[in-house]
Parts: structure tokens; sequence; C-alpha cells
């Protein structure tokens, strides 16, 4: 299971044309704009992750980052747009610690489990700490399902490309991994080090049992 929600309405807006850099706008302006889309985003997580998205509104997003309203409509021009980024945002750094697990090691085993956990042990955690962020990745409208789709996919061919640089060619061996990082969090405490624990001796099992015989 990975982020498997499809959020936000087909109507939705996408914010990715607003606060783009002009021909005439300096580095240090463009910076300014950045460190203010940043703040607005950390502060509509905060509040969405504590009261949830339906009670949250502009405004309160507005006085948390401590802007005034019009620089919050010159960056996103509605709370779904705000949604949509936020959502965005999300995928991306979950997508760049998994590139990162898989990075740090040549070893299989470890490059699935690391990213296996950036995708479902984290986000499970996440999860834990607030039941409102089901909000944000369990939404069945239209513009996240499309963000959400998206990431799956990058997921499943990152992963099967990890598989296959380790020799293991079977169609269905992303799902299995998927399902046994899933249920490895129905096993025990899924703290970082016992959950990575546990989906390491189950992968390995499972990776014993997929690579070719003269391999093993």
């Amino acid at each position: 299971m990975l982020l498997r929600s499809p959020m936000m309405s087909t109507s939705l807006k996408s914010s990715s044309g607003r606060g783009k850099r002009s021909p005439s706008m300096s580095s240090s302006d463009e910076g300014v704009g950045k460190d203010k889309r940043g703040r607005i985003l950390d502060a509509a997580q905060s509040l969405f992750l504590r009261y949830g998205v339906k009670r949250t509104a502009l405004d309160d997003v507005v006085r948390e980052a401590g802007i005034a309203k019009g620089t919050l409509y010159l960056y996103f021009n509605s709370k779904d747009a705000l949604f949509a980024a936020i959502a965005e945002r999300l995928c991306a750094e979950t997508l760049r610690k998994a590139e990162e697990a898989i990075a740090s090691t040549s070893s299989l085993t470890p490059r699935i489990v690391g990213c296996l956990d950036a995708s479902i042990g984290s986000m499970h955690r996440l999860t834990a700490q607030s039941p409102h962020i089901v909000e944000l990745t369990e939404s069945k409208e239209a513009l996240a399902a499309a963000i959400f789709n998206g990431f799956n996919h990058k997921m499943k061919n990152l992963l099967r490309k990890v598989l296959r640089d380790g020799g293991i060619k079977r169609a269905d061996a992303v799902e299995m991994v998927f399902a046994a990082a899933v249920g490895t969090l129905e096993t025990g405490d899924s703290a970082i080090k016992p959950y990575r624990a546990r989906l390491t001796a189950l992968i390995d099992v499972l990776m014993a049992g997929l690579r070719p015989s003269g391999s093993r």
C-alpha cells in the first residue's frame, strides 16, 4: 500500500503557475517568494494535521503563517489549490527520501527496506500522529487522485528498477514487497528501528525465494 489516495476535484486549479519568476524578478525576489510560499504551505499543513482540512479556513492559514491575506492569494487562489500543493510537496519529499535510501547502499535488501520505509512506514507513523492526515492521503477528489496516482507509479518504477538491478525480474515482485511492507506494520511496533528490523528479515526471505536458482 502506497499513498493510495485520490485527493481533489477536477475543478481545482493547479497552483504551479503562481509565484513563478518573471523575466524582471531578481534572485533575491525569487528567494523571498519561495520562502513565503514555503511558510504558507508549512502553516497550512500544520493546521490541516491539527484540525483537519474541512475545519481549516484560509483566514486560519493567514494567521498561522503571519502574512497578509493578499499575499496568500499571490500563491494560491483557493484552499483546494493549497491542498493540492501540500499533496504535491508530501509526495515529492517522500520520493526524495526513497531515492536517498536507495542511493545510500548497494545491497539489495537495505535498498528495498529504505525505499519501503520512506513510502509506507513513514506515512503510517505520520498517520499515527494525526488522524487528519487521512484527509490528505485518502480524499476521493480527482486532482489529488492524479497527484497520488502519479506518485505511486513513480514509486513502483523506482522499486522495480532496484529489484531488476538485483537480478529479480518477476512481474509481481513489486506488489509482493509492498504487501510485505504493509503486513509488517500489523505485526508489531511501527517505530523506525523495530519496523525496519522486522521488514529486513521478511525481505531477506522474500528475496531468497525470488532470486533465480543459479544466483542463490
